[in-house]
């Protein structure tokens, strides 16, 4: 098994021959000082992984031979998407990092009423940029076969749009909320699920009417308050953990 990984556009695969370019050859030749006849897993994001040789360090790219090539089988049943309100700090960076790790398929970031961070222009995309780094980067050392989406920033009005068919919690505690197991339980997941985080605040009125408007409901994790980067992932590994069971099962009853 090789140490190191990367994701490298389909493109740059060539007659049994990868060359990588950019941040990846940055790494290899200055981070890594990896050499050639070092060996280092390439993965295409379809799923497939190539063990490869390399060859050769130029100034502007690293050539490296494929040797085999097998099939990498660790994406979840269940396609997960994580709508995050934009927080203080290094919250949303948590969040993407760690959400990767367990498996969340998108992240959608969002503006909320009570977000106390603002973005825009140059700012916006330097952050975004940031995020899907750190998604890649998380995604390489967790050994997924796919790299998340990170999209942002928008509305939670337009992040709802974008939900449309998709089974859909908001994660806000109230006297109408279900716990996350029965929610889970209510309906099939075929079409994937969806989270919807606060912020620190947590969500306005208005933001709960709007999102149960799309067909989200109001869905409860535990009797305690959690921290906004901390329930989407606490959602997501009790999501992971009640589809597999349901899996076993089901596997086990044919």
């Amino acid at each position: 098994m090789v140490k190191h990984r990367f994701f490298v556009p389909r493109e740059q695969f060539t007659d049994g021959i990868v060359r990588i370019v950019g941040e990846n050859a940055r790494q290899i030749r200055t981070v890594l000082r990896l050499r050639p006849s070092d060996e280092i897993g390439v993965l295409d994001g379809a799923g497939n992984e190539y063990h490869c040789v390399l060859e050769a360090m130029r100034k502007d790219e690293v050539v490296a031979r494929i040797h085999h090539v097998m099939s990498v089988d660790t994406e979840p049943d269940v396609h997960i998407t994580v709508v995050q309100s934009l927080a203080k700090g290094e919250k949303v960076e948590q969040v993407i990092q760690h959400g990767t790790e367990i498996g969340v398929s998108r992240f959608l970031i969002v503006h909320t009423d009570r977000s106390v961070v603002r973005l825009d222009g140059e700012r916006e995309r330097g952050r975004v940029q940031r995020w899907q780094r750190i998604a890649k980067e998380a995604a390489e050392q967790a050994r997924r076969a796919k790299i998340p989406e990170v999209n942002g920033v928008v509305s939670l009005g337009e992040a709802l749009q974008g939900l449309e068919g998709t089974k859909t919690a908001l994660l806000h505690p109230a006297h109408t909320s279900v716990s996350l197991v029965e929610w889970m339980e209510s309906d099939d997941t075929i079409n994937g699920v969806a989270v919807i985080v606060g912020p620190e605040g947590g969500f306005t009125e208005r933001e709960v009417a709007l999102c149960e408007q799309f067909g989200a409901s109001a869905v409860s994790l535990m009797p305690r308050i959690l921290r906004t980067e901390t329930a989407a992932l606490v959602a997501v590994s009790q999501i992971l953990l009640m589809v597999g069971v349901r899996g076993t099962r089901q596997g086990t009853s044919l």
